[in-house]
């Protein structure tokens, strides 16, 4: 007699859950997405113990009908597809019919719904059999409750994180919900405790300062691009702000939030330059494509997604983010920290319309900070951070004013010559042209400060200006563009440059000298351990080429195996690094203009290779406030 049974479907469910219900936060973001599926406007999440003793979500959607009640938790039951078809074409959330029936193999489940075209009906569901069905409440939508979640699985019990890492992935997966539907108001009540809310006003900048904050919601620009088969859409923060991991990267397809590596270095690639080693933008992008172009089941998470034009997608995504950081004048401003205050205060609702702010209750409600009392001045807080840039208005010593604020989703313009154009229907196309090339504001020189930082003025403010790092972005543009453009033309030597490496570093010379000759480089091997370069690329400094030339060839052969496009990137950074003029370096007057105006004629001037900012400005409010001549 055979050994080979069907398994009871009890059994298949729980073996199922072991993928679909990893988690408390996997529960919540599979019936998020049947709320969002059953078109609710406003979804309600209650969670006791980090959902271990309870979860609760609460919706006004469409319901469930009464007469299918007995199919709700068997396992691929469901009303999203019917035919095999249908599975290319995927445009809800949910699909697969996994998740009820295996969250009510693992877990005791309750569900009252209330159909339009139905009766209210109360179902209770424990360990994968239904329990009770009797009529409920006349209320629109579902309350579906989840009670001692794993407690037939005391496995999955023992391996839970603590609470407050589960309490985090619940909070992680609200927020990016509501970043992908800002139409929808999502509320998280975490032990009694309210963590998330969202209005739901389709106001998606309003979103991000409800889960991220106010100074995040000001400094993020949106942006959009599209070609026959993508349309992206979405908000990019400036570069000045960052964090040290990828989670802050939101990317939702077809509105469905999605993790995939190539698409989030796709946005990084595009920040390029503008960020820190080790540092990771913050994104919101959304990403609509016809269906039939992404597969989305691949994993029962359904996280994992598959593209049929992932190359086409990754380069319209790196192209945009990057076109749309060119746009930004990318100044970080400098304000000092507001102390904090002893009493209690609440953040105000952020209004995101364009009403007017030049009203004096406006510039009271939006103040930054408050002066602190005389007698605590010396102990208010002076540490920094960054905040957008303002323009300032002309401020008299004896009636001192701030300025008005603007709304958070309008970026005030640190370009006088742009904000003195006329403001007629007819502009000149140079005069557009010359407005558009300008990165950097009209600045006057006013001095050095310990051979490192230039001091520069304008009409807003003070501007300081790291030497070293303005000169490493000149020459890395520069070198980036003869180096990775493909300009290899070389420079012939009448008596070759000889070199001599270590054994060690031979083989990986050998394994590379084609990529050498590809740079411009002609390089022939003269004895064991000896080469000679007959000719070099014209990129290289003419003042000390052998040294040059030696430094390079070391660096190739001490590089592992990657791309030609990705070496000759680092080499274009580590070129510049090296021939900047360093810290302690004092420089004359001719000196700086030829520097300022080298750096205006850069793509990006507001960073070094490196990510570190180049300029930064502090505008004249914040001195005389910092100078206590501002008392408000």
């Amino acid at each position: 007699m055979g050994s080979i049974k069907v398994l009871d479907s009890a059994i298949q469910n729980k073996i199922a859950a072991g993928e679909v219900v990893e988690r408390p936060s996997s529960v919540v973001k599979e019936l998020l997405e049947n709320s969002i599926d059953a078109n609710a406007r406003q979804v309600e999440v209650f969670i006791e113990e980090s959902g271990m003793k309870q979860i609760r979500i609460v919706d006004d959607g469409d319901g469930i009908h009464h007469s299918d009640g007995p199919l709700l938790f068997q396992r691929h039951a469901t009303s999203k597809i019917d035919t095999d078809y249908d599975l290319f074409q995927i445009r809800s959330l949910g699909f697969r019919g996994e998740a009820l029936a295996s969250i009510g193999a693992v877990a005791k489940v309750t569900v009252e719904t209330n159909h339009l075209d139905g009766n209210p009906v109360f179902i209770r569901f424990e360990g994968g059999r239904l329990v009770e069905q009797i009529p409920g409440k006349e209320r629109k939508g579902t309350d579906i409750t989840i009670t001692d979640l794993f407690y037939n699985t005391p496995a999955r019990l023992k391996y839970m994180r603590s609470m407050r890492t589960e309490s985090g992935k619940i909070i992680d997966v609200i927020q990016r919900m509501a970043l992908a539907y800002p139409r929808v108001s999502f509320r998280l009540v975490l032990d009694h405790s309210e963590k998330v809310m969202t209005k739901g006003n389709g106001n998606l900048k309003e979103v991000i300062s409800d889960i991220y904050g106010l100074n995040i919601a000001r400094h993020a620009v949106s942006f959009e691009a599209q070609d026959s088969d993508f349309h992206i859409q979405g908000f990019l923060i400036r570069p000045e702000i960052n964090r040290s991991n990828r989670n802050y990267l939101n990317i939702s397809v077809n509105r469905r939030f999605i993790r995939s590596f190539r698409l989030s270095q796709a946005v990084i690639n595009g920040y390029h330059t503008l960020l820190p080693k080790d540092k990771y933008p913050i994104a919101i992008i959304d990403i609509t494509m016809d269906p039939k172009l992404v597969d989305v089941n691949v994993h029962p998470a359904k996280t994992e997604v598959r593209f049929s034009k992932e190359r086409e997608l990754n380069q319209l995504l790196e192209t945009a983010v990057r076109s749309r950081m060119k746009d930004e004048m990318l100044i970080p401003d400098i304000t000092r920290k507001p102390p904090v205050s002893r009493q209690q205060t609440t953040q105000g609702t952020l209004d995101f319309s364009h009403e007017d702010r030049s009203r004096p209750e406006a510039r009271k409600t939006e103040t930054d900070w408050q002066q602190p009392a005389t007698s605590d001045f010396s102990k208010a807080s002076t540490e920094y951070r960054v905040t957008p840039n303002k323009t300032v208005l002309n401020e008299t010593r004896d009636e001192p004013e701030p300025p008005p604020e603007r709304p958070v989703h309008e970026k005030p313009s640190q370009h006088p010559a742009a904000e003195r154009q006329p403001a007629t229907g007819h502009t000149s196309e140079t005069a557009e042209k010359t407005v558009e090339r300008e990165k950097l504001p009209y600045l006057e020189i006013v001095g050095q400060l310990h051979g490192t930082y230039i001091i520069l003025q304008n009409d807003t403010g003070m501007y300081m200006m790291d030497q070293h790092a303005a000169q490493e972005r000149i020459k890395y543009e520069y070198y980036s563009e003869n180096i990775t453009r493909g300009k290899t033309d070389s420079v012939p030597l009448l008596i070759p440059y000889t070199f001599e490496f270590p054994m060690n570093d031979i083989i990986e010379i050998d394994d590379r000298q084609k990529r050498l000759q590809s740079l411009g480089f002609d390089i022939e091997k003269t004895g064991i351990r000896q080469y000679a370069v007959t000719a070099y690329p014209n990129w290289i400094d003419d003042r000390n080429p052998e040294a040059d030339i030696g430094e390079l060839i070391h660096f190739v052969s001490s590089k592992p195996d990657f791309s030609v496009n990705q070496y000759k990137e680092e080499m274009a950074i580590m070129m510049s690094c090296k021939q900047s003029i360093k810290a302690n370096h004092y420089l004359d007057r001719p000196q700086i203009e030829g520097l300022l105006e080298s750096l205006r004629a850069c793509r990006s001037p507001y960073t070094c290779p490196h990510g570190r900012p180049v300029i930064i400005h502090m505008s004249t409010y914040e001195i005389e406030r910092m100078f206590n001549r501002i008392m408000k």
